[in-house]
């Protein structure tokens, strides 16, 4: 079985020089978008009046995202922009599922760091993201859109966290997600993300 769109992003997102985490205030909303566009694209989650809504009742077995189905099926009035604050969680979770799955290692010192015992595997992830960013080739799917997308605007595979890429330069992209909800859920995003990169800005 393929990893979750938010393991790729997140593996992505190791430097592989310091083994650190790369652009994390913004990773951490590209996490989150990522891993409501995994339940979006697998008919778990769907777009209901500029707020998510769970569809169907049968869990998915992946114990990450029916985690967030039922935060999601308690809090129907919350709008997507809202979902993505307090999204730090979400790095935890999955670094912590990385380590235990004896995929990533924790560096000493101070500073967390990791190894990657697969790094060959986030490399080809990157290269492949980067082939579609410059419309090298087409994303092969939704999901393939979908982590190009995030990785672009959160910076996991670049040297800088590129927002404003969503709406601009990787609309061809984006139109390539064949699914509406999953689509605003990247928008949205990218959106949080670029205010985010403003206000940390104005914050120097």
């Amino acid at each position: 079985m393929p990893d979750r769109i938010a393991t790729d992003l997140l593996r992505m997102a190791r430097d592989p020089a310091t083994g650190r985490i790369r652009h994390r205030n913004t990773l951490e909303i590209g996490l989150r978008a990522a891993l409501f566009a995994e339940l979006a694209l697998n008919g778990k989650l769907t777009d209901h009046v500029n707020a998510p809504k769970v569809v169907g009742e049968e869990p998915t077995g992946d114990r990450l995202l029916d985690a967030i189905r039922r935060t999601v099926d308690q809090r129907p009035d919350v709008t997507w922009r809202r979902w993505f604050r307090h999204v730090r969680v979400d790095r935890t979770a999955l670094t912590a599922e990385l380590i235990d799955g004896g995929r990533w290692e924790r560096k000493p010192g101070m500073r967390p760091a990791y190894t990657d015992t697969q790094p060959e595997e986030a490399q080809a992830l990157a290269y492949e993201v980067n082939r579609v960013a410059r419309f090298e080739r087409s994303p092969v799917d939704s999901r393939e859109a979908v982590l190009t997308v995030l990785a672009v605007a959160c910076g996991a595979a670049v040297r800088r966290p590129r927002p404003t890429a969503t709406r601009r330069e990787l609309k061809p992209v984006v139109d390539a997600i064949n699914h509406h909800a999953t689509q605003k859920i990247v928008v949205t995003a990218s959106t949080v993300m670029r205010r985010a990169r403003r206000g940390a800005a104005m914050g120097r």
